[in-house]
């Protein structure tokens, strides 16, 4: 594929105006960006996250859990992949449903289940969703083991 069509292909992914159609057909691109992109997409069809949360590339599976477009018996699936890359992204996610982050509170990695808890408490201890990751961050910063880093 050259590079100027497979830009604008990656460009129709991401549009939130692009038809559920194209990002149909768009979710069977080989490449895997614009098959991310579709996956991100808040108005992806029902079908392409579907066919999405079975793909190969954990990240794309990470996003559709994350879509909220996402039907809840493909996030549940998910929250019950192999990988383990695909459950802790769902138990990062502050936007997770509550019900999925009590699942993966349970689940027996505990890098999973500590980031479910984590995210859950943080969830319920803010009432505004937009300080949620600003949180989630100072926290890192002020845990973290580098002398003199003050900035993310």
């Amino acid at each position: 594929m050259k590079y100027g069509a497979g830009l604008k292909k990656y460009v129709q992914a991401g549009d939130q105006s692009c038809s559920p159609e194209k990002l149909q057909a768009l979710a069977k691109s080989k490449v895997d960006r614009i098959r991310l992109r579709v996956a991100e997409n808040d108005h992806a069809p029902k079908e392409a996250l579907e066919l999405l949360a079975r793909d190969c590339n954990p990240d794309i599976r990470i996003a559709v859990g994350i879509n909220p477009n996402t039907p809840p018996h493909i996030r549940f699936s998910l929250a019950a992949d192999e990988d383990v890359n695909v459950r802790f992204g769902l138990a990062e996610e502050i936007t997770c449903p509550v019900e999925l982050l009590e699942k993966l509170c349970q689940d027996n990695n505990p890098y999973v289940s500590c980031r479910a808890n984590q995210t859950r408490q943080l969830r319920f201890a803010e009432p505004r969703a937009s300080n949620f990751e600003c949180k989630r961050l100072f926290r890192w910063v002020s845990d973290c083991d580098f002398p003199g880093f003050k900035y993310a």
